[in-house]
């Protein structure tokens, strides 16, 4: 795997690269800075004014926390300024927001494994975002809020970037997901009973990537990659954003990252949640 530092603007055949398994870390983009600021304000407003964010987890019973972050969550990602700021980074990274689409951003919550790991604040396993019904050409992009340490970050684990891993994803539904699943997280307290896309066997551990940055530091990648969530055992709430961005030119001619093991249904079933980047009309599909 290749690992592109502050190359992001630099690199015009950025989407081949990424395509083909590299990895690019940013860490002087103004708009990722600036979508961390807004979660952290976000964040302070949800909890009526706390700014001690990674310690929330310890100042209330679950259950106020959950709903709290479910409150914070809907209101983060369905704001008009996570919108213009995903138009900003388009614009940042020198790219034509009228060839792009992007589902918006998500903030992620992840405290202390034993006080919450299912629902909202979900620790994924080790899976592709094509087993959840994502394309070939899917970009992802992934940063934290606050300064993270090794063991509370997101894992990568490239020698899998084209290796198949049996999985499940044959038996998953994004549509039921979105239509049904999707607004059950706030139940799931204990344990997640949601059922997801996930690998069948062990996962080899030896070759993850956990690259621990500070705030705004943005990972771009494939979403093809098997990645997943590293439980969080330390005393620190992690926050993160992560969006994920699809060149329609890509899409309409199925160009991607190898699909080695995705088998998932109904791939696409959520392009209904994403936007053109240019206006922030909502995308149709492709027309043939």
């Amino acid at each position: 795997m290749n690992l592109y530092i502050n190359q992001l603007q630099k690199k015009a055949d950025f989407r081949d690269a990424i395509y083909s398994g590299a990895v690019f870390l940013d860490t002087n983009l103004e708009t990722a800075r600036q979508l961390c600021a807004f979660a952290q304000e976000s964040i302070t407003v949800a909890f009526d004014g706390e700014t001690d964010h990674p310690s929330l987890h310890k100042m209330m019973p679950v259950e106020e926390f959950v709903a709290r972050v479910t409150r914070l969550k809907g209101q983060f990602t369905n704001s008009q300024r996570v919108k213009d700021l995903i138009q900003g980074f388009v614009h940042e990274i020198g790219l034509d927001p009228r060839e792009y689409i992007f589902d918006v951003p998500r903030l992620r919550v992840v405290p202390h494994y034993n006080y919450l790991h299912a629902g909202v604040s979900y620790a994924y396993k080790p899976h592709r975002d094509t087993w959840y019904g994502g394309v070939d050409c899917q970009i992802n992009t992934w940063m934290p809020v606050y300064t993270i340490r090794p063991d509370q970050t997101m894992m990568i684990n490239p020698a899998y970037f084209d290796k198949p891993v049996q999985n499940t994803s044959k038996d998953w539904s994004l549509d039921d997901w979105i239509n049904n699943q999707r607004h059950k997280a706030k139940e799931n307290l204990t344990e997640e009973v949601r059922m997801h896309p996930v690998p069948l066997g062990d996962i080899d551990a030896s070759s993850e990537i956990r690259i621990a940055g500070n705030t705004g530091e943005i990972l771009t990648f494939s979403g093809s990659h098997l990645h997943g969530t590293v439980p969080n055992y330390t005393e620190q709430t992690r926050f993160s954003v992560d969006f994920r961005l699809m060149h329609l030119d890509d899409l309409r001619h199925k160009r991607g990252a190898p699909n080695v093991d995705s088998a998932c249904p109904d791939v696409g079933a959520g392009f209904k949640d994403y936007f053109h980047a240019h206006d922030f009309s909502n995308f149709q599909g492709i027309q043939q």
